[in-house]
């Protein structure tokens, strides 16, 4: 998931991030499958940001020849980490180009929803053979937080639409992607433009 590619990315560069193993001698962390019901021993990576007193926390579970992950906070030693249904999947192989959406074994395609274990929705999406068209994020509380629309079955996004507490639309970003560079114009709910900035590409 983009999304979640991005946060690592940031997160490696702007904090410090704990090994597995020194992480697992800190932390008292019970992991729980939604999809199989049970409690697992997944591979997980820490990044500390204990400059905003909680901590990220990446999942690693192979399913078949993918591995899904998910990032969530933690703000104790001792959290239960829910593992949803639908998350990102790349290929396990080495350094595989191969990516999807998975909702426990089974490709998305289609409608797809994830809830949270209080029943309310998670997220909801459109997806064409594991690609994501568009997706839903919403708060535990069931208000709606962001909505993604993404270009021609990639994971560049055309446009993000962010809500508030109320969900009603608090700004959104219109993105044009090139080749080289992806040009991102913030707008406010009026459709004032806001800001503007450039993010370049490193192609190898």
């Amino acid at each position: 998931m983009k999304t979640v590619l991005k946060l690592i990315f940031l997160l490696i560069i702007n904090f410090s991030c704990f090994s597995q193993n020194s992480a697992k001698e800190k932390l008292n962390l019970v992991f729980y499958d939604a999809c199989s019901n049970q409690i697992i021993e997944p591979e997980f990576e820490i990044f500390s940001m204990s400059k905003l007193n909680y901590d990220h926390i990446t999942v690693y579970k192979e399913i078949d020849d993918w591995i899904v992950q998910y990032t969530t906070s933690i703000k104790t030693k001792n959290d239960t980490v829910r593992i949803p249904k639908i998350l990102f999947a790349g290929g396990n192989e080495l350094h595989s180009k191969r990516w999807t959406y998975l909702n426990c074994e089974k490709v998305c395609d289609g409608k797809e929803t994830d809830f949270y274990v209080n029943g309310n929705k998670r997220t909801e999406g459109t997806y064409k053979n594991g690609k994501p068209i568009e997706i839903k994020e919403y708060r535990k509380n069931g208000t709606l937080r962001a909505q993604y629309f993404y270009e021609n079955l990639t994971l560049n996004y055309n446009r993000v639409n962010y809500y508030d507490e109320n969900s009603d639309l608090e700004e959104y970003q219109i993105y044009e992607n090139k080749k080289k560079k992806t040009i991102i114009k913030t707008f406010d709910k009026s459709g004032k433009l806001t800001n503007r900035k450039t993010e370049k590409h490193y192609i190898e």
